[in-house]
């Protein structure tokens, strides 16, 4: 029986290039790589965890779906060892995005092979495409995921050694989204929808404590435009 996916993982696994050797980065279940290669859409896959447990379990549905011989599993610490496997993308799913940049930083092969990047960081959203543009990686494609009422962001990228500078309301929403938005207009939306909830109770907190908010009602003023 063919796995599926949910919406989030789906939406990450739509990233994956057709013929690719997969790196899924922090697994758990491993039900990534198992569904893009029943899928036929990669030719192999690793996938690794830190932790036992999880890439236990993600070797029992590994083996469960016959698939021992085509995925790898592999216990380690972010993208460490990863290199020894023909990898051309990497896919790190459900981690902060402050961790998901350390782990870029202390993988130089990344950036040496071209190695395209599926990312989809749950917190810290805005440091990440900072990181990434400070470091030289070129976001190519932005996507994303509304599951029970959460917004699920995927950054895709690729180092090209061009450095890029980001505003404010890019940071928060990503360049390449605000440049495609009738793409994924419906998720386009609900993100900025969602940015204009948070900043709109920032406002009102600081100006009952009587602070000025004038940079937060430019910021919502900005986010609300490209609505």
């Amino acid at each position: 029986m063919k796995r599926k996916l949910d919406d989030r993982l789906w939406a990450v696994a739509d990233c994956v290039e057709k013929g690719a050797f997969l790196a899924d980065i922090g697994t758990d279940h491993a039900y990534l790589p198992i569904y893009l290669m029943e899928e036929g859409k990669i030719a192999g896959a690793v996938a690794s965890d830190i932790h036992k447990g999880p890439l236990e379990r993600a070797d029992i549905h590994i083996r469960e779906a016959g698939l021992s011989d085509r995925i790898a599993t592999k216990l380690t610490d972010g993208l460490r060892g990863i290199e020894e496997f023909p990898v051309t993308d990497v896919a790190i799913a459900g981690m902060g995005g402050l961790m998901i940049a350390g782990i870029l930083e202390a993988a130089p092969f990344v950036k040496e092979r071209g190695t395209r990047l599926i990312l989809q960081p749950m917190q810290h959203i805005p440091e990440l495409r900072e990181y990434l543009g400070k470091n030289g990686y070129t976001v190519t494609r932005e996507t994303g995921a509304i599951a029970d009422g959460k917004i699920y962001q995927i950054i895709c990228a690729v180092y090209t050694g061009v450095t890029e500078e980001y505003t404010e309301t890019e940071l928060l929403l990503g360049k390449y989204n605000m440049a495609h938005k009738d793409e994924n207009a419906d998720f386009f939306r609900a993100l900025c929808r969602r940015h204009l909830d948070v900043i709109g109770d920032k406002i009102r907190g600081m100006e009952k404590g009587g602070y000025d908010t004038a940079h937060e009602k430019e910021l919502y003023a900005l986010i609300e435009k490209q609505m």
